[in-house]
């Protein structure tokens, strides 16, 4: 499983690199996001929550893309079949494929970390160690709940800004409203903000403690409501093709 997990990061890299035009967008976005915070935060609290948004805002586009393509090429490739006939359940290759994705996108979510690091050295401790992997845990089951949903509809590309949208209004409050911060914590992104924004480590503890329930949550839910049509749909379209979904 390991040499498969590596062979997907491979793979996914490779097709990064394939979409240029995407990776020179994603590569001028983080730097310019790096940039900013470097420049804007004023203390190392404001830093490492500038450092958060943007590896969320710039890797939430990448793992969406991701899930888009995580069911639909198999079709596009005709390699479905074989991928259900394989030895790994379909939920366990949707899991890997998702961590993997996560991973490809590492670049652009330490380098506002690192950028934060820089401009305030003391921001080198275990908490933003911790703080980091909350985001690529949250970027892995993304990735897993957006591949079962996207997959729901004929045209996934045309729902990716809509899901993005919503996760960055209601999960980042990038426009804040009336209520905003407290609409935020149904989302695993408030607790994400919520602890890179503590320093009491009670409060810390209990940050992670909620954000692994809310992801938790988010994740067997997905799994929950969506896997019976998924496998539906997968079927009709190996039987009557992909049109008629």
């Amino acid at each position: 499983m390991l040499r498969f997990f590596l062979f997907l990061i491979r793979v996914q890299w490779i097709d990064r690199l394939a979409t240029s035009s995407f990776l020179i967008g994603i590569t001028v976005q983080t730097a310019l996001l790096t940039l900013a915070l470097y420049r804007v935060a004023n203390d190392a609290e404001h830093a490492l929550v500038l450092a958060t948004r943007a590896s969320m805002l710039t890797c939430t586009a990448i793992v969406l893309l991701s899930a888009m393509s995580n069911v639909q090429n198999e079709f596009r490739y005709g390699t479905i079949a074989r991928v259900l006939l394989g030895k790994v359940p379909f939920e366990g290759l949707v899991g890997v494929r998702s961590a993997a994705s996560a991973i490809v996108a590492s670049p652009a979510i330490v380098v506002p970390f690192i950028g934060a690091a820089v401009r305030f050295p003391e921001l080198v401790t275990g908490r933003t160690m911790v703080l980091v992997m909350m985001v690529y845990i949250f970027l892995g089951t993304l990735c897993f709940q957006s591949t079962l949903l996207l997959c729901q509809f004929r045209n996934p590309s045309a729902m990716v800004p809509w899901v993005r949208m919503a996760l960055l209004f209601l999960g980042l409050s990038v426009i804040p409203f009336d209520g905003s911060r407290i609409v935020s914590y149904f989302f695993p992104t408030g607790w994400i903000l919520g602890f890179a924004q503590e320093n009491d480590t009670g409060l810390l503890v209990a940050n992670f403690s909620a954000f692994m329930g809310v992801i938790t949550v988010w994740t067997v839910g997905a799994w929950l409501a969506l896997r019976r049509r998924s496998y539906r749909l997968i079927e009709i379209n190996l039987t009557d093709g992909v049109e008629a979904s």
